[in-house]
């Protein structure tokens, strides 16, 4: 009986995965976001990038008063939260905890999958988010990208495809492959630092806070073993 329950909890799942994978797609693996948080010239880089690229859609005012943010023009009066009218109908998202919400794996993995699609009104689509409203901002730096044909995930319960497994790059941008991947890699390390803006003094000092409880462990040890000395004496007598 049990044999059956288990067959039949398999059978659902596959077929489960494969009707996802029928609608949706091929599934991507998320590509490992090479990012350093402390860093914080990278952080600065991906705050100026941010600035000069992202503002004029997406806010981030949880970092408003942030001496990062505002060095590089990040600012309250800049981000644009009086606008109603959005293209397609969609406010698109602030961003000051984005990394927090999806993970800076997968910001990274979105920004490099964006392609060509005709048959949306914005030209381009999305592995990650299909259909996303977001046109692809950054074609001007990656370049033009377009799916594989007849490209389609060769796992079942495993994803084990790379954005870069599905897409072709058919025309070079502004920047390298290489460039594209380091200022890709500064944005979302600001990103992630925008979510977390103490991420790395709390680290550090939490390896302090480590430290004192270890000594702090050791000398409640020790008295220990002093007022035991006393009581075991006390019982002899």
């Amino acid at each position: 009986m049990m044999i059956r329950y288990i067959l039949a909890i398999l059978l659902v799942l596959f077929t489960t995965q494969a009707q996802a994978s029928a609608s949706e797609g091929a599934a991507i693996v998320l590509t490992k976001a090479p990012i350093n948080e402390s860093d914080m010239e990278s952080v600065k880089r991906g705050a100026k990038f941010f600035a000069a690229n992202c503002l004029s859609c997406h806010a981030m005012v949880y970092l408003r008063y942030d001496p990062i943010a505002q060095e590089a023009g990040i600012t309250y009066d800049k981000m644009p939260l009086g606008i109603k009218d959005w293209p397609y109908g969609v406010v698109p998202p602030d961003l000051s905890l984005e990394t927090s919400v999806r993970g800076v794996d997968w910001v990274y993995t979105y920004l490099h999958s964006f392609y060509k699609d005709a048959k949306r009104p914005t030209g381009s689509n999305n592995l990650l988010v299909t259909n996303t409203a977001m046109p692809a901002i950054l074609a001007g730096f990656q370049g033009e990208q377009e799916l594989v044909p007849g490209k389609v995930r060769s796992g079942i319960l495993v994803n084990d495809v790379e954005w870069y497994d599905m897409l072709v790059l058919t025309r070079q941008g502004s920047m390298t492959p290489e460039q594209f991947d380091a200022t890709v890699a500064d944005l979302v390390n600001f990103l992630g630092y925008a979510a977390e803006p103490y991420r790395v003094e709390q680290r550090a000092l939490g390896w302090w806070v480590l430290g004192f409880l270890v000594i702090l462990f050791i000398l409640m040890y020790l008295l220990k073993r002093e007022y035991w000395k006393d009581v075991k004496k006390i019982k002899r007598d």
